[in-house]
This record gives C-alpha cells, structure tokens and sequence, in this order.
C-alpha cells in the first residue's frame, strides 16, 4: 500500500542521499512538515488567480480534446479528467505556502478532489502548453504537455507570482499516443526529487502534492510485454513559469536532420509576443527601446543562468536529456 512504499523510500534515501542531504532534510522532505514564515493565509475558495499568459499569449481555438498538431498558438484549453476515490499521499507545507494555502486546507474534505482535478479550483483555467523540443539529440518537433496541466497563476500575499500545474490529469492534444497519466511509483520519485534538488539549493520546480486514486493504469515496465495495472496518481507543481526553451522552439524551421518543424513556423508575430512577455514578466531588469539589444541581453542572461544551472546539477550527478528545461 502507499504507507508501506513511503517506508521503504525512505530507507532508500537515507541510503543512498544522506552524504547530499541532511537526514533533517530527508525527514523533512518524507513528512512534508517544512517550516515557512506565517503569514495571512488563503483558503482553495480565495486563492488569488491572474492567469496573465492566457491573456496574453495566443490560445487554440479548437476547444475538442483530441490528438493533433496545434497550429498558430501556445496554449489549448483542456479539462483535467477525473481520477476514482482520490487521496493524498503526500503534500510539502513549504511548497504550499508559496500560494498562501495552510495545512488546515489540505486536511478539508475535498482538497484532493482539486488537487486530482476532479474539482476545478475557482479562478483557474487548465490549458496545456505547446511547445517543440530536442530528444535524445534530435530536434522532435512538436511534444507540448502531453500529461500535464496549466491551471493558472496564483498571487501570493507577498506579490510573488506561481503557476500552478497538475500533472498526470489526463489527455490533452499533446499526449500523441500516451495516456497522459502518472503512477504512484513515478510520482513519489518525482515529489521527493524535486524537493530534494531545491533543499539541496538548486534551481527547480517545486512539488505540492502527490495524490493517488483507484484508476488502473496499464504499464509495461520493463517493455517485456508484461502489462502490469497502477495506480494513476496526480502531482501538483509550482513554479514562477513553465515557459521554456522548447516554447520558442514552435517556430523552428525545417530540420536537415529529422526534417521536422515547429508547428507555427514562420509565425514571427507570435514569436514577438512570446519573446516579449518572457522578457518583461521574468527578466525585469532586462530594459530599453532597443529591440535588438534587448534580445541580445535576454540572450546572454538565459547562457549565463544556464551555465550555471548546468553546474550545479553536474554537483549531484543530474543530467537531464531533454530541452525541456525552464527558462527561470
């Protein structure tokens, strides 16, 4: 059951990750007990959305879910696909209070069934992003978020900005020829990690909740033809944006060597607008008239916090292969 793989993941990490992390930070990272400065705090009724990329940046006007390629915008709004009797595994306080929400929140009645998307918190608008990238060292042209879910941007009471995402909520556009579900196996690794890499003082994605359910999801694990049925589970992420290389990689022309090009190729208008928003919501400092020279200094900054992302993540051991990585 879920307590007895929590207890044995927790062997594993004090195993093998005590000489990175402090067992303090293991214990902490398994209990989700993270300690955060208090604060007025927000209920799921009243958390503050502003969903300024919606706004902003061009949305699909194909309202049907169904796999295809997504010409001529950045996002398609799609509903989360319920999950049967969710529950919460797992929930790091600290990430949470980045939206303002309590522990008292997640102890509600209903908070898992938001947290699953079977409820749809007041305020969001879940869409999945489209966006290109490079796998394995080869240009894939369009993979967008097959398996994960935009649903919005919440203000905090400090004035800080966070999207939040679910992930594992089901099929969207971008899901080609996958389930757009996560497992409970896959998802505790990925709570625990994400966590970790930011204790650790890396640069990431944060993790809020990792919720499970009763939906069988088929799974060959070993790609030996042995299918075996989990868990679909469904983790929450948050972080100041989801925008990445790969968003801008939508307007790649013709690749030699796949021969595969971003699905708006030669959209330079909204390449401007994504450019520009990027730009003055995430690099502020960032400023002048000058277009050129402000590309150029965008240009430098994203090499230079890359670098340095890059090194710290060689410090661990964490080498990622896809170009799926944020931009802040």
């Amino acid at each position: 059951d879920e307590f007895s793989m929590w207890v044995r993941l927790r062997a594993v990490i004090n195993n093998h990750f005590r000489i990175l992390v402090p067992r303090s930070v293991v214990s902490l990272l398994l209990t989700g007990s993270f300690c955060a400065p208090l604060r007025e705090m927000a209920t799921l009724e009243t958390l503050h959305f502003d969903n300024s990329v919606l706004r902003t940046l061009p949305v699909d006007k194909e309202d049907n879910n169904y796999v295809r390629t997504v010409q001529g915008a950045c996002y398609s709004r799609v509903q989360p696909t319920p999950v049967l009797n969710p529950r919460v595994v797992g929930y790091s306080q600290e990430a949470l209070q980045l939206l303002d929400l309590p522990v008292s929140e997640v102890q509600r009645e209903h908070f898992a069934e938001y947290f699953a998307g079977n409820k749809i918190l007041p305020g969001s608008e879940p869409a999945a992003h489209c966006y290109c990238g490079h796998q394995f060292g080869n240009f894939a042209g369009q993979l967008g978020d097959g398996c994960a879910l935009y649903l919005g941007e919440v203000v905090n009471k400090a004035g800080e900005r966070w999207e939040l995402q679910l992930k594992g909520a089901g099929k969207t556009p971008y899901s080609r020829q996958a389930d757009g579900r996560k497992v409970l196996r896959s998802s505790i690794r990925e709570f625990l990690c994400s966590e970790a890499m930011h204790h650790l003082g890396i640069p990431t994605t944060r993790a809020g909740t990792c919720v499970t359910s009763d939906t069988p999801v088929a799974r060959d694990i070993f790609y030996n033809g042995n299918v075996i049925y989990e868990k679909a589970t469904v983790i929450s992420r948050i972080a100041p944006t989801f925008l990445r290389f790969g968003s801008f990689e939508i307007f790649k022309t013709r690749d030699p060597q796949t021969g595969r090009s971003g699905p708006s190729v030669g959209r330079m208008d909204i390449f401007n607008q994504l450019l520009d928003f990027t730009i003055s919501s995430f690099f502020p400092e960032i400023q002048g008239e000058d277009r050129l020279a402000r590309c150029a200094a965008f240009f430098k900054e994203v090499c230079l916090r890359m670098g340095r992302l890059v090194a710290m993540w060689q410090c661990v051991g964490f080498l990622p292969i896809f170009s799926s990585c944020c931009l802040h």
